[in-house]
């Protein structure tokens, strides 16, 4: 039997922590999660619910018998229930991007954070438990295999070390896996900004209203006769002095019915947005500019046009729910084409996924509730002469209604984000390498400290006639563990990490990115860990070599 060993008392300081977080995890649960015990969500969502309850009980059921254990009690037995227990609600925490992607499970940005915030906390506490049963793990293979071969001085050799090491390899298998998570997020990150810019500012020039003025929280116009009606032809004469224009097209877009707007405006911070229209003429005049085919409609369709983001089945479930519309030009008939995901900028769909696109003629009797203009240069617009027009805009008398208007010019977009993405690659790409070779320059020196005290010990096997191929090998599987383990256990962490980000995000990267891409710089991140790791592996086998045949 294998009890507690005295030299990892420091996990002790750990479980009072862990307790108090797990008691709070509880009540929180039970705050926030007792609403999805209804009619109106999924059975598995349910079971979900139930179980994220249910395992902070066990985990605080199992500390409050070890706070009361006996010592001759098997602590080690505790402790493995307790990372059991830990590793479940780790996973019960990553299910979560899953459900709010394909379940559509509602939970705010404030919830949904505090919950990966705790499993953050889960992953320390974890690595932490797990160091210290691996070094009892080993003194249970040590005392079954002592007497094969050189395992007696195998392990010895490890557990003399490790028994005061715990802590630091705990600290390091951590620093390594963010490390990792930097190494992995970086292309990501990376590529979803470029992407996103790509996606958002498909036009040259994009001004914009917004009658709901988010920057406000609630709608500031009373009436529908406030709504925007410019084309912002105030701009005619700068554009013309400054600007070789290819194309320009100034559009609305409408509310499907009147009441739309006055639902909302009863209460805006409860009622969402309503969906809005765009006339077919105009739709298909974007379409040309951005360099797709224009679509037809007959006289009694409409059809749709969805952010590239959305997931599909998302798509196919409103489509079959919404085979026809009631507008106050008439009704109208989904029409049997494919819904669009072209690239038009996220600017007109008033804070929705989706936009109608109905025929002109229905447009005609529907009330107008945002204002556009999007404009293509023959040439890039200097960075000076769209510094100039933004702020000729922004100088203008729109300033002064309730309404909000913007302008996006492609040029600042792109001068401005680029300078943010290459300093958030080159720090994150800093911090990563940083942190990779500081861990590996401790496991090594770790390694080579002792080096007086491994001489005497090789020599003590020489004379007792144990060859030098047999020594090297010992020594080959010692730096094994001492580099493997953290450098495996961080590679798996950042790993599941990764793959909560695919899932998660799986859409965003899909149109931002691309997966072929990202799996490109992926391998790329890789190999350099790779390089790096084997260089210092070899480095230090080198160096123990010489200092114990010395």
């Amino acid at each position: 039997m294998i009890y507690w060993e005295p030299p990892h008392k420091w996990i002790y300081k750990l479980f009072p922590v862990n307790f108090v977080l797990y008691l709070l995890i509880t009540f929180y649960n039970i705050r926030t999660l007792s609403y999805y015990f209804n009619g109106e969500f999924e059975l598995v969502i349910k079971i979900w619910s139930a179980i994220s309850i249910i395992v902070p009980i066990l985990m605080l059921i199992m500390h409050i018998r070890e706070r009361f254990r006996r010592k001759e009690q098997n602590t080690v037995k505790q402790l493995f229930l307790i990372e059991c227990i830990g590793l479940l609600e780790l996973i019960i925490l990553s299910i979560l991007p899953v459900f709010k992607v394909y379940l559509a499970m509602p939970m705010d940005k404030g919830a949904f954070n505090v919950y990966m915030g705790f499993l953050f906390w889960c992953v320390v506490f974890g690595v932490s438990v797990f160091f210290v049963l691996f070094s009892n793990y080993l003194l249970v293979i040590k005392e079954r295999q002592k007497y094969k071969e050189e395992n007696l001085f195998f392990f010895g050799q490890l557990l003399s070390k490790l028994k005061s090491k715990t802590l630091s390899m705990t600290l390091i298998c951590l620093t390594l896996t963010l490390s990792m998570a930097l190494f992995f997020v970086t292309p990501l990150l990376v590529g979803w900004a470029q992407g996103f810019l790509e996606k958002r500012v498909p036009f040259d020039i994009q001004i914009s209203s917004d009658y709901i003025g988010m920057q406000s929280g609630y709608i500031g116009i009373q009436s529908e006769k406030e709504l925007p009606v410019t084309d912002y032809s105030f701009l005619d004469s700068f554009i013309e002095k400054n600007i070789s224009v290819r194309d320009d097209c100034s559009f609305k877009t409408y509310f499907v019915n009147k009441t739309d707007f006055y639902n909302q405006l009863e209460n805006s911070r409860k009622n969402a947005p309503p969906i809005t229209a765009i006339s077919l003429s105009d739709y298909n005049h974007l379409l040309k500019m951005a360099g797709y085919d224009e679509i037809s409609l007959r006289d009694h369709e409409f059809t749709t046009q969805w952010l590239s983001i959305t997931p599909q089945d998302a798509i196919s479930t409103y489509l079959e729910a919404h085979k026809s519309i009631r507008t106050d030009g008439g009704d109208l008939q989904l029409a049997d084409i494919s819904a669009h995901t072209v690239d038009l900028g996220e600017d007109f769909y008033n804070f929705q996924s989706v936009i109608y696109i109905v025929p002109d003629h229905i447009c005609n009797k529907l009330t107008s509730a945002n204002t556009f203009r999007y404009m293509m240069a023959d040439k890039t617009i200097s960075y000076d002469i769209a510094q100039e027009l933004k702020s000729y805009f922004e100088n203008s008398s729109l300033t002064d209604s309730l309404v909000t208007y913007n302008i996006t010019m492609r040029t600042i977009e792109v001068n401005d984000n680029s300078a943010i993405i290459f300093i958030m690659q080159t720090g994150l790409t800093y911090s990563a390498i940083i942190l990779f070779v500081t861990c590996f320059t401790i496991l090594a020196l770790q390694q080579l400290s002792d080096s007086g005290k491994y001489k005497y010990r090789f020599r003590v096997l020489r004379n007792m006639g144990v060859e030098e191929p047999h020594i090297r090998k010992l020594i080959l599987k010692q730096l094994a563990v001492w580099f493997g383990v953290p450098v495996i256990l961080a590679l798996i962490l950042a790993g599941a990490f990764l793959v909560f980000l695919i899932v998660g995000f799986h859409m965003q990267i899909a149109v931002y990115i691309g997966v072929q891409r990202l799996v490109q710089q992926l391998l790329i991140v890789l190999a350099i860990l790779g390089a790096l790791l084997i260089s210092y592996f070899i480095s230090t086998w080198v160096l123990f070599n010489k200092s114990a045949s010395a």
